[in-house]
């Protein structure tokens, strides 16, 4: 009996390997999502795809997952880590520096996007709880797709790719509110909502206080002791014990195991260790969140579609069209460029793996009868299906909106960004460093203002709706166009050195103190740069070496940190 059960579970686990190893990388090839990979191999492979064959044809039952239990299970801590690396990933100062868009215009296309999804819920039958928490379910867009295309395809430091930044770091913080309501729809509230809220409050008051003390006494001080002395397995078994310890301390207070998971990211956002956690949890995640998209994939009747195939595409195509138009038109009130505000309405119409969740709770909790939830079931997965499609289509539209509205093709000495501007970084040269560097810079949240004078790379970068203006490097005006007074750093990319020196001499005539940061090929060509403080000078052979010297000596046994202190102090010794 044992042993049937163990075997059971590794063929479980072995069909999952092969769908993660095989069938999603196939799919992707195809450019389909590997999230949608895992979605339709669920729905193949599940009891109500070729699982319902299993019984006629006995080698279907060593392909097909029938357990759907254990299964769920599993996606349950894909929730929970995903959770977890938003919470890693959410600093207050890169929610600060994208406010307007993350508390501006996200709350609002949440909220407005609820409220009319929800009437039209409402509408059709369902009850006042099932209605928000559609609402609010299918407002969310798909955070794992939307990131994945805006990585690959160098989008974040766009006007699009920062907007849509903006609006899903809002969405993925509204999940927890979202769960905790969730909470309070599926419980006996006894003698009436106003105790029982005020009961749930002192829950999570002392939840998020023990996870806060447990973080600041015991959790910082141990990662600094497992990282100096203990090896990678230690640091692996450590991310994933703040995992644990925050999820249950959640979860015995009655709250959910993702909120007290986003928690403990949020705890461990702040230390020098946050980037390397992440690192280590992402392709845990990854894989969990896999299973949860095959959960759902397991769930979905694909029997149902016959029953009402126009009604389900009129519903997916509806909910595409109605999104769409509140992005447009609050991406247009908050001044959003008409082609970045088209990408991005294109881009995130689609519901997403939270809206699964909250059908899939809605049900079970018995808020969604079951032919509702199978009907939203698949009305999310089809908006999730098509958004392949859709997002090539953003860039093809912004690029069209971008050529109609381009009044003179000659580009001309730009006067800059307009309006106020601060806390910036400015970028001097827009080749492919320049480029890699206000990528990095926008993924986390953080502004930069680029500006070149090479005619084709400057159409590279407009052409894709980047902040980049005309503006020689070595002339006073390009400076002044930059806001330097108001920036926060400068990098100089370019490979002049007279420009370089004339730059940054410009720029201590009207900052005095602004950091800057220079990179050149050879120290040699720069010399005179000694006499201005706090400018960095970066030789490009010698910062790569040092990156390839670090990973080195971590391969010959030192840890990271001990890898990198031992490098950057050599490069030094060589700068001498």
């Amino acid at each position: 009996m044992k042993e049937s059960l163990l075997l059971s579970v590794f063929m479980q686990a072995a069909i999952f390997l092969v769908v993660a190893a095989l069938f999603v990388p196939l799919l992707k090839r195809i450019k389909i999502p590997g999230v949608l990979g895992y979605l339709i191999a669920g729905i193949l492979l599940g009891p109500q795809g070729l699982g319902q064959l299993a019984d006629h044809f006995k080698v279907l039952q060593y392909v097909t997952l029938r357990n759907t239990e254990d299964v769920k299970i599993l996606s349950e801590l894909g929730i929970v880590f995903l959770l977890f690396v938003i919470g890693l990933e959410l600093t207050p100062q890169k929610l600060w520096k994208m406010r307007n868009l993350v508390f501006g215009l996200g709350t609002v296309q949440v909220v407005l996007s609820a409220m009319v999804i929800g009437s039209v819920a409402y509408a059709w039958g369902n009850s006042v709880q099932a209605a928000i928490l559609l609402g609010l379910g299918l407002s969310l867009s798909s955070t794992a797709i939307i990131t994945q295309w805006l990585h690959e395809r160098k989008l974040f430091n766009t006007h699009a790719g920062q907007t849509s930044l903006g609006i899903l770091l809002l969405q993925d913080l509204a999940v927890i509110p979202i769960l905790i309501l969730i909470t309070v729809f599926t419980t006996d509230m006894g003698d009436g909502i106003a105790p029982y809220i005020g009961m749930l409050v002192l829950k999570m008051v002392i939840a998020v206080s023990a996870i806060i003390v447990i973080g600041k006494w015991f959790v910082k001080p141990v990662f600094f002791f497992s990282n100096k002395y203990g090896g990678s397995e230690v640091f692996i078994a450590l991310s994933m014990l703040v995992i644990v310890v925050s999820a249950s301390i959640a979860g015995l207070a009655g709250l959910s195991l993702a909120l007290g998971a986003f928690i403990g990211g949020l705890l461990l956002a702040e230390t020098q260790y946050s980037h390397e956690i992440s690192m280590l949890v992402v392709p845990f995640k990854g894989m969990l969140l896999g299973i949860f998209f095959m959960a759902f994939g397991m769930s979905i009747d694909i029997y149902f579609i016959t029953e009402k195939p126009f009604l389900l595409v009129c519903s997916a195509a509806g909910l595409i069209v109605l999104k769409a138009g509140i992005l447009y038109g609050l991406c247009r009130l908050w001044k959003i460029p008409k082609p970045a505000a088209a990408e991005c309405a294109i881009l995130l119409p689609q519901a997403g793996e939270f809206g699964l969740l909250v059908v899939g709770s809605a049900m079970t909790a018995g808020l969604l009868a079951e032919d509702v939830g199978q009907f939203m079931f698949l009305t999310v997965g089809l908006t999730m299906l098509v958004t392949p499609v859709m997002t090539p289509l953003s860039a093809r539209v912004s690029a069209f909106l971008r050529d109609q509205g381009r009044e003179n093709p000659d580009y001309k000495p730009a006067s800059g960004p307009e309006g106020d501007v601060s806390g910036h970084i400015i970028i001097l040269g827009y080749g492919r460093m320049g480029e890699t560097i206000s990528e990095i810079l926008a993924t986390q949240g953080i502004p930069s203002i680029i500006f070149e004078n090479n005619v084709e790379q400057l159409r590279v970068g407009q052409d894709l709706d980047v902040s980049v203006y005309y503006g020689d490097a070595s002339k006073k005006s390009t400076i002044v166009a930059a806001k330097v007074e108001s920036a926060a750093a400068v990098v100089i990319t370019i490979d002049n050195a007279y420009c370089i020196l004339r730059a940054v001499d410009n720029i201590r005539g009207l900052n005095k103190h602004i950091p800057i940061i220079v990179r050149v090929h050879k120290l040699s060509e720069v010399a005179g740069l000694e006499k201005y403080e706090n400018v960095h000078v970066v030789p490009e052979y010698l910062s790569a070496s040092t990156i390839l010297a670090e990973k080195a000596l971590e391969h010959s046994g030192y840890l990271s940190e001990e890898a990198r202190v031992i490098a950057q102090n050599e490069s030094a010794d060589m700068e001498k």
